[in-house]
């Protein structure tokens, strides 16, 4: 009995350090843990983006590069020179495509010479040849998979002469 007594007592100096200290410390872990989620989600977003922006690039090299390869089924410069494709994936990019001819010859009676965007002549002892400006413009705009809209351009120049001479 006595130590019931004892804690009843009034004037009892007991102290609620212990207390305070853990309520301290579980602030302090949940401060923690919220910013670790946050930053996680963040960094999630951000490598979603960077997947789309390197998924847009190699598209963007894969539209030149077929191009190219149709120019050199075409070997007259009547590929049209402006061009709007729609790649139907998740998420769904947009492509741009514009051709610039560059085009020199020594008679100026080249079939390609009247497709040219810029006429030269070559030398009189010059080879004769033929460039294309392949420029492609990537959009990709679709708000549930990346958080900004994604804009890639890219600029080829290619060396056609074996497919037009």
């Amino acid at each position: 009995m006595q130590r019931k007594n004892y804690l009843l007592k009034k004037g009892s100096k007991r102290g609620g350090f212990a207390l305070v200290m853990a309520v301290a410390l579980l602030v302090i872990l949940a401060t923690i843990m919220a910013f670790s989620i946050q930053m996680t989600a963040k960094s999630q977003k951000r490598a979603v983006d960077i997947y789309v922006e390197n998924q847009a690039i190699l598209y963007a090299k894969n539209v030149a590069e077929y191009f190219v390869y149709k120019i050199s089924q075409d070997k007259n410069c009547t590929t049209q020179k402006n061009f709007d494709i729609n790649i139907n994936q998740s998420p769904k990019y947009h492509a741009k495509v514009k051709l610039f001819y560059i085009v020199s010859d020594m008679d100026n009676t080249h079939y390609c010479k009247q497709q040219s965007d810029l006429n030269l002549t070559a030398g009189h002892d010059e080879d004769p040849y033929a460039y294309v400006r392949i420029d492609v413009t990537m959009d990709v705009s679709d708000g549930n998979i990346t958080s900004e809209p994604i804009r890639i351009f890219r600029r080829y120049v290619e060396d056609i002469t074996p497919f037009v001479y």
